[in-house]
Order: structure tokens, then C-alpha cells, then sequence
């Protein structure tokens, strides 16, 4: 990205922006943190007053935040173009739709696309994917990944795995790749085959805990996190230490964690940071980053990323947690921050792309916001139309976002636009290459 995008509030937040001098010190055991726990849970709506969404189902989510109702200005845009029934009727079920929180998680043309094999536990492969032989194509993937082409890279690693469905890492990076390219269901397929094939790969084991708090899969979250532990070399004689720790049985479950498995996964964090010392291990401050987020602990949260940052600076993913807890945190500006410096590393960041035009609607900047999504869309489609596959896969949690923008603009013309997909006359309108 060539210069750093910046919103700015119409609500007159006073909350300064985030700069790296005041990162906090990593989260040891020993002492108690002076930053109080929120009041609410993880992604939970808040401030109903003030007609705040929430975007459960990914990390990545923030608050959607207006000091006047939300629904008031959907009403004011909506009289603009009353007399398209059928278009208001489709955005008013939408909007009911986010305010349940059930955003979109998948894109049901780009299912249309792809074939499910039940072979390899339900992933949905490409089925054009024009690299399936091609020589190398766990390299070539690693080499689009390091360039920020996330489409194509997930291509690359798919051909890779019908080569040799065995390959471990192939899945990891899969996984890794769907996650950042906004396809969180892949991801946690992925994740999961790479892990029944090698049970103590760490970074996948970190990323599955991730997505799952991004779906809203507390339980297995925690269990997760709790397997990080148990598969280190490092923190393993942790687990086995606590015998009477309680157990993690529940598969897939949206309900609400028990706050004493919740605890008790944290009390394992804690104990291991303690241990280090004045030593900090980025990954294990990622992991508490997590658990403070399931636990609504948002300030304690932000203090593990910044911790993991100052030992891994150039993370673009490290940055993105931070910012989408920033956000959630209800610290929008500096999730602003935080998520254009993930896009300052790298470029072709979806995820971080679409969250920080989360972050612009918050702030009342919703040019800005729509600007942010119809980047991220043209990145999705222009990657797909260069490798010539005729069905780019576009992500319905973008245009989703996207629709409700362009209803706080006061832009009816360009609403109609975005309901039926067009892509290219929104990029005319808003000034951007296609």
C-alpha cells in the first residue's frame, strides 16, 4: 500500500492514536493486571442505544458504533429509494440479519464454484484450478504468499495437496492463507486435516485457535489453546503438573465457554510467560492475547499483542489481532493504526483490509470505508482474472459491509450497484482502478 489511509471521527473520540512508545509489558503471572476486565463478553452487542453491530463470526471484527441511532439513518437513506420495494426489502432482511449477528460466513455463488471431496474432510477444492500439475506447487504458493495474492496462493497450496494429500504443511499454509482471504470455514477445514496428519504443528494449532474465536467456537478455542501448551516441548510439563484442570470435551459448540475451563487454559499462560522471565515468546503472547479475548478482556488482550510485537514487529497478523481487539475494545482510531500498518507489510491483506473498513464505518468515515471494501473485492477479483479462472470467489462478508455503507452515504444510486454485484460501476464511481 503506497500511503496510509486515515479516518477520521465524526464523533469526536477522544481516544489518542496508537503509537509503538506505549506498548505494555507481556502478562506474567506473578502480578495482577491494573487494566479492568469489560463488562462484556466477546463480540457481545453492546450499547443498544446506540445501535452497535457486531460481526461475531471473525477475529477480525469490530464494533460498529454511531452516537445516533443506526437504524435511524437506514431509514433516512431508505426513504431516498422508496419505491424500489424489492431492493429495500432484501437490505431491511440484511440489515435484521447483522443486527442478529449472523453475518455471512461463506459466499453461496463461490459454493457453486468449487466441489466438495469427501476424501479430504469436506474441503471444497477449485475444481478450474489451471495449476493442478504444475511442478512445485507448494514453492510457487509460498513464493504468491510472501507477494500478497492470497487467491492465487490458496490455488497454489490446493494443487499442492491433490499432488499429495499427506503434506502437512501444504494444509497449514492453506489454512493460514483461507483465514487471511476472509474464508474462515476453509480455514478451519484445513487447519484441522493438517493437524490430524501432524498433531503438534504449533502454528496451525494457534491459527485453528484463532479461527474458532473468529466463528464464535469458544469451547474449541480453549481446547486448542490448551493443546498449543500440551504439544510444546517448552510449556508441556505445565498440563501434566495440573491434573485437576477441567477438561475440554465439547466439539464445535457456539455456547459461551465455562469460565473455569477459561480460567483454567489462562492460569497455563500465565504460569509459562511467568516462567520466562523477562524473556518474551511472541507465540505464547498470542495465545493469551486470545484467551483475554474470549474473556472480554480486551485491555489485558492489547498488552500480549504489543508484547508479541516487540518481538515481532513485521507480523502484518500480529498487527491485524491487535487492531481487531483495539476495535472490540471500542478504540477505534487506534485499530485504525493498527490495521494500516498490517497493510503496510503487506498489501494484499484481505482480512485486515475489510476490518479496517469496519473501523471507518465506526468512525463515521464512510468513504473511506467503502473505499476499503472495494479494494479489497478488486484484490480478489483482479488476482482470480490474471491466473484466467473464470469464477473468482468473492467474499459475501465484504459486499455485506459494503451494502450498509453505501446506505449511511445517502448514495441510492449506487445501493442497487452493490445489491446486484456490479463491481466495475462502484470502482468508477469511487475513483479507483479496477
Amino acid at each position: 500500500m503506497a500511503e496510509r489511509k486515515s479516518c477520521s471521527s465524526r464523533t469526536g473520540s477522544k481516544e489518542l492514536l496508537w503509537s509503538s512508545e506505549h506498548r505494555s509489558q507481556p502478562e506474567l503471572s506473578g502480578g495482577k493486571s491494573a487494566l479492568n476486565s469489560e463488562s462484556t463478553s466477546e463480540l457481545e452487542l453492546v450499547a443498544p442505544a446506540q445501535a452497535r453491530l457486531t460481526k461475531e463470526h471473525r477475529w477480525g471484527s469490530a464494533l460498529l458504533s454511531r452516537n445516533h441511532s443506526l437504524e435511524e439513518e437506514f431509514e433516512r437513506a431508505k426513504a431516498a429509494v422508496e419505491s424500489d420495494t424489492e431492493f429495500w426489502d432484501k437490505m431491511q432482511a440484511e440489515w435484521e440479519e447483522m443486527a442478529r449477528r449472523n453475518w455471512i460466513s461463506e459466499n453461496q455463488e463461490a459454493q457453486n464454484q468449487v466441489t466438495i471431496s469427501a476424501s479430504e474432510k469436506g474441503y471444497y477444492f477449485h475444481t478450474e484450478n489451471p495449476f493442478k500439475d504444475w511442478p512445485g506447487a507448494f514453492e510457487e504458493g509460498l513464493k504468491r504468499l510472501k507477494e500478497g495474492d492470497l487467491p492465487v496462493t490458496i490455488l497454489f497450496m490446493e494443487a499442492a495437496i491433490l499432488q499429495d494429500p499427506g503434506d502437512a504443511e501444504a494444509w497449514q499454509f492453506l489454512g493460514i492463507t483461507q483465514a487471511e482471504n476472509e474464508n474462515e470455514q476453509a480455514a478451519i477445514v484445513a487447519l484441522q486435516r493438517c493437524l490430524e496428519l501432524q498433531p503438534n504443528n504449533l502454528k496451525a494449532l494457534m491459527a485453528l485457535a484463532v479461527s474458532y474465536t473468529n466463528t464464535g467456537h469458544q469451547q474449541d478455542a480453549c481446547e486448542a489453546l490448551k493443546n498449543w501448551i500440551k504439544q510444546n516441548p517448552k510449556y508441556k510439563y505445565l498440563v501434566k503438573s495440573k491434573k485437576g484442570s477441567p477438561g475440554l470435551t465439547r466439539r464445535m459448540s457456539k455456547s459461551p465457554v465455562d469460565s473455569s475451563v477459561l480460567e483454567g487454559v489462562k492460569e497455563l499462560y500465565l504460569e509459562a510467560a511467568h516462567q520466562n522471565g523477562d524473556m518474551i515468546d511472541p507465540d505464547l503472547q498470542t495465545g493469551l492475547g486470545v484467551l483475554f479475548h474470549l474473556s472480554g478482556e480486551f485491555n489485558r488482550a492489547i498488552d500480549a499483542f504489543n508484547a508479541a510485537l516487540t518481538v515481532r514487529p513485521e507480523d502484518y497478523s500480529l498487527w491485524n489481532r491487535l487492531g481487531a481487539t483495539l476495535a472490540n475494545g471500542d478504540r477505534s482510531e487506534e485499530a485504525v493504526e493498527a490495521y494500516t500498518r498490517a497493510l503496510e507489510i503487506q498489501p494484499g491483506f484481505i482480512r485486515s483490509r475489510y476490518n479496517l473498513g469496519i473501523s471507518c464505518i465506526n468512525l463515521g468515515a464512510y468513504r473511506e470505508a467503502v473505499s476499503n471494501f472495494l479494494t479489497a473485492l478488486s484484490l480478489q477479483r483482479k488476482s482470480r482474472n490474471q491466473q484466467q479462472v473464470p469464477h473468482p470467489a468473492i467474499s459475501g462478508n465484504i459486499w455485506a459491509a459494503l451494502r450498509i455503507a453505501l446506505s449511511l452515504m445517502d448514495q441510492p444510486e449506487l445501493f442497487q450497484a452493490a445489491n446486484l454485484g456490479d463491481l466495475d460501476v462502484l470502482l468508477r464511481a469511487f475513483n479507483l482502478d479496477p
